[in-house]
């Protein structure tokens, strides 16, 4: 049995040497050593310019507009061209029907105040007779028992009694008939008041079914946020924007970085860029701008870019918005740096770290980093020249 222990814990002894050597030789190495280091960020983007007019739909407008004809994009229009027409045949029936309407109420109105004035006639008229029977009672009646009897005077009386009754109900009835015409009057004036307005204002957006050109230029379409583009048939909102007439003479550059590529980027960084339609021309810049988080720049896709601007260093007649263009932008400039490749650094609990061999082990050591790249990364303390880091995770093998 002893001999049987010995002999097992000799063959243990033996396998964990191996392991060990095995782990260090056939691990993945580099030897990190200072190199020509910079980064620098590959974006993709068009032209567009710094100033523009912008060209909308009529914002005096009310509800949606049908889109009937657009000058087509890039067009050199000049004042007073014709850029877009809207369909007005719809707001033409609308106020052909309001026109109608506002007439009829018209109508409605002054047969009603024809009534009225009629109905007021009579009423009158009833009050005058009421009022000279009234007087002619008052005027002719004896109340001397010598001349007539008693019973003569009391009928007399109360016929008196009776038309100061009527005179009063004939006023009763003047002040609620002059209360209940000026309601009904006012209702009809209101409705035609309303017919009026709705009528003025088809009529001022008749007047802008056209839009045109306040100043001479290149016009450009405008791209919604699913990237199409105006086109006739389509219908548009108060304000909405379809186009703009933009300042050639000062072109930008809009750029989009994937967010996976998006390192350090910062206003003030140079970058160069060319044209897709002209390759063999380069071109300078300077960016302006940054976005401060991705989003999406197509429909139904879920990859996110950054979006930048910048300036161009030489303005020229090649420039127009539109153009497609290819950019480098260099964030970090190149320099001698001490380097190793990214995935030869690991991350625990917000430090960083590699296994550097030492002794023929891996140990693990913490590094500070200083700029990357997409493939290295700068060590700014932990290493130095010559050193030996494990381009995997020792503790997976």
């Amino acid at each position: 049995m002893n001999i049987k222990l010995s002999l097992s814990l000799l063959g243990m002894m033996i396998l964990s040497g191996c392991s060990k050597e095995n782990t260090v030789q056939n691990a993945l190495t580099y030897t990190v050593s200072k190199h020509q280091f910079a980064t620098v960020v590959e974006a993709k983007g068009h032209l567009i310019a710094a100033n523009e007019t912008i060209i909308s739909a009529p914002a005096s407008t009310r509800g949606p507009q049908t889109l009937a004809w657009l000058m087509p994009e890039y067009s050199q229009v000049k004042k007073g061209d014709v850029i877009a027409r809207f369909d007005g045949e719809q707001m033409r029936r609308q106020s052909q029907r309001n026109t109608n309407k506002a007439a009829l109420t018209a109508q409605d109105l002054a047969q009603k105040s024809a009534e009225i004035d009629k109905d007021k006639a009579i009423l009158n008229h009833d009050i005058v007779l009421v009022n000279e029977e009234k007087q002619f009672a008052e005027d002719y009646s004896i109340e001397d028992e010598r001349i007539r009897s008693k019973l003569d005077i009391l009928e007399s009386q109360q016929n008196v009694e009776f038309l100061n009754a009527k005179h009063d109900y004939y006023d009763w009835q003047t002040g609620r008939f002059e209360q209940s015409a000026a309601g009904e009057l006012m209702l009809l004036k209101m409705q035609e008041n309303q017919y009026k307005q709705k009528l003025a204002m088809l009529n001022t957006n008749l007047s802008q079914l056209e839009i045109i050109a306040p100043h001479d230029g290149l016009l450009t379409h405008n791209s919604n946020w699913r990237g199409e583009k105006p086109r006739a048939g389509e219908t548009l909102w108060p304000g909405q924007k379809i186009a703009a007439l933009p300042d050639v003479s000062q072109m930008q550059l809009m750029l989009y970085v994937s967010e996976r590529e998006a390192i350090d980027l910062a206003a003030g960084q140079t970058l160069q860029f060319q044209l897709i339609a002209l390759p063999t021309q380069q071109f300078s810049g300077e960016l302006i701008e940054v976005s401060p988080f991705p989003k999406s720049i197509k429909r139904g896709d879920p990859q996110k870019y950054y979006e930048l601007k910048a300036n161009i260093t030489a303005q020229t007649a090649a420039l127009r918005p539109g153009l497609k263009l290819n950019a480098r932008i260099l964030v970090t400039p190149q320099s001698e740096r001490l380097v190793v490749p990214k995935q030869s650094v690991f991350t625990e609990q917000n430090a960083h770290y590699v296994y550097a061999e030492k002794a023929g082990e891996f140990i693990k050591t913490a590094v500070t980093l200083g700029k990357h790249n997409l493939s290295h990364v700068e060590i700014l303390d932990g290493l130095a020249s010559n050193d030996v880091v494990s381009l995997i995770d020792i503790k997976d093998i």
